[in-house]
């Protein structure tokens, strides 16, 4: 594959991710609090958002980690970052460190909150969850460090995007 074809690759792996961070981050708020519930039922309109939720979600999880390999196997080193100083390099690993951990525990913490979700719950079908499995401490502690992982890849993307306006300079 030539070098130009490897970055495409690489660049549509990362709007495909930005995308569904941005989906993410807000189609749930949205969705569960924007639209009339009482057309489907309250927990028919839930188990709809949570399942587009977890489709993205596992969407996202997939691209991160093509993206890492792709990165890491098969893009071209002539777009590989460079780095203006050792300051620089480390600024920007911990930033793209930070980014990914957090997507990742983002994850974990959302599984966490379906697989103790007041209600049961039937993923694409084929995934069932019940709610005589549900430990509401779970949830409720699951649920806190999701929003805690929600707060802190806001504060993550703005790092990004200032560093990526910095580095166009």
């Amino acid at each position: 594959m030539s070098p130009k074809k490897t970055r495409i690759v690489d660049r549509v792996l990362h709007w495909l991710s930005a995308g569904a961070i941005i989906f993410l981050l807000f189609d749930m708020g949205t969705r569960i609090h924007s639209i009339d519930y009482r057309v489907k039922g309250a927990i028919q309109h839930k188990q709809d958002a949570i399942e587009l939720h977890v489709a993205i979600a596992f969407v996202l999880f997939v691209t991160l980690v093509g993206r890492m390999v792709w990165y890491r196997f098969f893009l071209d080193q002539a777009y590989h970052l460079k780095y203006e100083s050792n300051k620089h390099k480390c600024l920007v690993r911990t930033v793209h460190l930070g980014m990914y951990l957090t997507l990742f525990l983002f994850m974990i913490s959302g599984l966490f909150m379906v697989t103790n979700y007041e209600h049961s719950l039937n993923i694409f079908g084929f995934i069932s969850l019940s709610e005589a499995n549900a430990d509401k401490l779970i949830f409720n502690s699951a649920n806190n460090w999701h929003l805690y992982f929600e707060s802190s890849i806001y504060l993550l993307i703005f790092a990004h995007f200032i560093g990526a306006m910095y580095n166009r300079r």
